[in-house]
């Protein structure tokens, strides 16, 4: 019998793939053969092989370790596309490098595509070489983003040529997306409507080849950037925020909200149902949240003890209405949070859930996981229990009628309770180091129209830190509760910043600017000085609280049947993670991009006009502003700053002291004229105010 090549008994690539990304347990080709029955001679073939795969991009998603004893492959990684360099290029972080480092690719095609901000694909990198970014070769595509843009239509010819001649110029489009920096030209289509000049449009993206200009096709006229309600409908549409929810979705949620027999109902439980659950009902817990919420997740109470304080911490029961693999979970897992923008809101739950049967309305039985606390008169917690229970809200508050309350001079006793014992809560929270940061946030008021009337520093009360001391108490006994139990669930992790060179030398120390992050497995929570702390009062809004939930409650769960359904999978959760990580941060761009938007328009009368900006960051570029009068935040080119300033001299560092009046300095503030707003960008066009001699 003829003997069979190595090449040709060797398992095709897709099949070695899904061998290979199966399992963490690090393999030699010997492994590698044996587990596919293959004989030992064959190892030099399965090198090659592995080499070709590698090439191929086909390793790049093994976990880290998994292939050993194997030399000499080259580097690949996965990797999702961020933004587009000024020179066109496309710039990607690797999701699964700890380091979080950004690689610059060589090109911004692959197979036709233009790659755009959001695609994920695996990269082939190149060899480090000491400079401060690596470059990578786009190999393989895994995912795109939507390749519907909007843009502001551009006519290459005057507005009155109302179909303009083929030859010549073609139209334009500038992308709302301040991440895509490059215009896209128009390709006529006969059915394609003909926007007004600077109107925003919806188009396609089409597919383009190296070295040929960006193109797109007009589909769809949305009207001016400065309408009402654009800047939301933009930061939406840019950052692919789904808006609208499929229908058996809402039907579901529609199905669990209202069930048939009104006697099994969770809005109105039935005496059996009480009898599985604690009876909070008695209890005048009371919900606080901002004036314009309607998806009330949390309540508190609190009464004083004879060494210290009882609270309770009620928080509604997401699990009992979402069921793990359901098609409302999966829509709340895609989502991955609500996004709350200045006068829209998109849930990550139908409203028939987030502002209906789970929403702590005042006056109405509703379902809820409770935790109760003993803590001393110095905010140590003593000890605590979870539980199902039914509640019934005694009261809706805002934070604005709590803290009017608590500056009476005779506030009601139960507000004068949660405040002494929030009190306690942070005098703990001192203790243990927790250093207050305080934090600049602005708040968008909106006309009758939905134009931006007014913007405001959101003032933090006692109040705010209130509630927020009652949260970070659920949420740290949930975490310790998972650990207790050795239960699969996701934490929040904040790392510790590294030292600063002020700390190196002596100089003030700079607060802490590492972001807090989900994970898979239990770390240091830096912010709150906490071993470990975890999501579990917002089940409403975050899908992580809502995964918090069903491990906490498949601890109380007796039927091992019912348990099992509940925990999460240990191998999903670093995934997870990672996508609500991400789902994360896109809801905070989309806020602060709508916000930006806002600024824009609003800013538009004072064109031309000298306002003011903090320096927040100086670059080797330019200097990263904030204006004083919207909380915008901006870019000063060096280019566009006086050759006096001393700013174009690289030999000259940044200062510490005011020593020059012509010096730009690190928090300081910076006079500047607006020249220019672009509402569908939600960006300024900044220049430095001309300097005053005195005479």
């Amino acid at each position: 019998m003829q003997k069979r090549s190595g090449a040709a008994a060797l398992p095709d690539p897709a099949a070695l793939r899904t061998f290979l990304e199966a399992d963490r347990i690090p393999v030699s080709p010997p492994d590698i053969l044996r587990a596919f029955g293959l004989p030992t001679h064959l190892k030099a073939a399965l090198r090659t092989h592995l080499h070709a795969m590698a090439v191929a991009g086909d390793l790049a998603l093994l976990p880290p370790g998994r292939l050993k004893g194997v030399t000499g492959l080259p580097e690949t990684a996965r990797a999702i596309i961020t933004r587009m360099g000024r020179d066109g290029l496309p710039l990607a972080h690797l999701p699964d490098d700890p380091r979080g480092n950004t690689v610059a690719l060589v090109t911004p095609h692959l197979d036709g595509n233009l790659l755009i901000p959001g695609d994920e694909l695996i990269l082939r990198l190149h060899p480090a070489t000491g400079r401060t970014r690596r470059e990578g070769r786009p190999i393989r595509l895994l995912s795109t983003a939507s390749r519907q843009i909007a843009a502001v239509f551009q006519p290459a010819r005057p507005a009155h040529e109302a179909h303009p001649p083929s030859e010549g110029k073609p139209d334009q489009l500038i992308p709302c997306d301040r991440r895509l920096t490059r215009p896209l030209d128009v390709v006529p289509d006969a059915a394609s409507p003909r926007p007004a000049p600077g109107d925003v449009v919806l188009a396609d993206l089409l597919p383009t080849q190296d070295g040929q200009p960006p193109q797109a096709r007009i589909h769809a006229s949305l009207g001016p950037a400065t309408a009402p309600g654009m800047p939301a409908t933009l930061s939406l549409l840019t950052h692919s925020i789904p808006t609208k929810f499929p229908a058996e979705v809402e039907e579901e949620a529609c199905r669990v909200a209202q069930p048939p027999s009104r006697a099994e109902s969770p809005a109105a439980p039935s005496v059996a149902s009480a009898e599985r659950r604690t009876d909070l009902r008695s209890l005048p817990l009371v919900t606080i949240d901002d004036a314009t919420a309607e998806d009330f997740d949390d309540a508190i109470w609190a009464e004083r003890t004879a060494d210290g304080f009882r609270l309770i911490i009620a928080i509604a029961d997401v699990a009992h209405y979402v069921a793990p693999g359901s098609a409302l979970d999966a829509e709340a897992r895609k989502r991955g949070n609500s996004v709350y923008l200045p006068g829209c809101v998109v849930p990550m739950l139908p409203p028939a859930l987030s502002a209906g049967v789970c929403s702590l309305k005042p006056g109405e039985d509703r379902l809820c996981l409770f935790i109760e606390l003993e803590i001393t008169p110095t905010g140590q917690i003593r000890s605590g229990k979870l539980g199902r229970g039914i509640m019934r809200s005694a009261a809706r508050l805002t934070y604005q009628d709590v803290q009017q309350e608590l500056d009476n001079a005779t506030p009601p006793d139960l507000i004068l309770t949660l405040q002494a014992a929030a009190l306690a809560l942070q005098a703990d929270a001192k203790a243990r180091g927790v250093l207050s940061q305080p934090e600049e946030e602005y708040r968008v008021t909106l006309d009758e129209a939905g134009q931006p009337a007014e913007f405001s520093l959101r003032e933090r009360q006692p109040a705010h830190d209130l509630v927020a001391s009652f949260m970070i108490a659920a949420n740290r006994f949930a975490a310790d509760e998972l650990m207790r139990h050795n239960a699969a669930g996701l934490f929040r992790v904040h790392p510790a910043p590294p030292a600063s060179s002020s700390e190196r030398t002596g100089g003030p120390r700079l607060p802490p600017r590492m972001q807090a992050r989900y994970a898979a497995s239990p770390g240091r929570h830096y912010g709150l000085a906490l071993e470990h702390y975890a999501h579990f009062t917002s089940p409403i809004r975050r899908y992580a609280d809502l995964v918090t939930h069903r491990a906490l409650l498949a601890t109380l769960e007796r039927d091992a049947r019912i348990a099992a359904s509940l925990q999460p999978d240990r191998s999903d959760l670093p995934a997870l993670a990672e996508h609500l990580q991400l789902t994360e941060r896109r809801a905070a761009s989309a806020v602060q991009t709508c916000q930006d938007r806002l600024a824009a328009i609003f800013l538009t009368p004072f064109i031309g006009h000298t306002l003011q900006a903090h320096v927040t960051t100086a670059t080797r570029s330019g200097l990263a502003v904030t204006l004083t009068k919207t909380g915008t935040p901006s870019f000063l080119s060096f280019l566009a700053l006086p050759d006096d300033s001393g700013m174009h001299d690289d030999s000259l560092p940044m200062r510490s002291d005011l020593s020059s009046g012509t010096r730009f300095l690190n928090s300081g503030l910076l006079p500047v004229v607006l020249t220019a707003t672009h509402p569908a960008q939600g960006t300024l066009t900044l220049v430095t105010a001309p300097l005053r001699h005195a005479s």
